[in-house]
């Protein structure tokens, strides 16, 4: 699927192996930088190869085939001109841990596409695609300190539930309703 962005085309795309190098950038460039890869679903722990056919066998669509512990979800990549700036994992149902901090969206951008309007453009697709699969509300979460993806959510209609303690850092919840 294509979206126009302002001047950009941004292309979601669900992770295949004809991405293995731009997935593999990707991923350098959260180590690079010392950072967390949100919605990448261990992409950080394998090689390209291996995520891909994790993700393929352990992370299905299905519910009936998903790994033990784990929910069902769908990942997408969006790209701009071939370049990969953002991963989300869109979760189609909650488990515990789900529910009070992780959501049913996890996502990361990239360090040097930050503050261009991705994050918000991909927030709204990953919603639409929960809100097409029967849901009527979805909960994104982020850290008290993640001022950028507090604004994102709340741009997108994120409405605050509330504030929870995780270790030693606080979580904020919010909901965002289908329309």
């Amino acid at each position: 699927l294509k979206v126009e962005r302002g001047l950009k085309m941004l292309e979601f795309i669900e992770p295949c192996i004809e991405l293995k190098n731009q997935i593999q950038e990707f991923k350098e460039d959260f180590i690079h930088n010392n950072e967390v890869i949100h919605g990448g679903f261990k992409l950080a722990e394998f090689t390209i190869e291996e995520w891909i056919q994790f993700n393929n066998i352990n992370n299905n669509k299905d519910i009936d085939s998903v790994t033990s512990g784990y929910v069902s979800a769908h990942t997408f990549f969006a790209l701009v001109d071939g370049k990969i700036v953002w991963i989300v994992n869109a979760r189609h149902n909650l488990n515990d841990y789900l529910l009070n901090y992780g959501g049913h969206i996890g996502y990361s951008v990239r360090k040097s596409e930050r503050n261009k309007g991705y994050a918000k453009s991909m927030l709204k697709y990953a919603s639409s695609f929960l809100f097409s699969l029967g849901l009527d509300k979805i909960l994104v979460t982020c850290d008290h300190e993640n001022i950028a993806s507090k604004k994102t959510i709340e741009s997108c209609g994120g409405v605050l539930e509330n504030i929870v303690k995780e270790d030693n850092s606080y979580t904020l919840r919010y909901w965002i309703y289908k329309k």
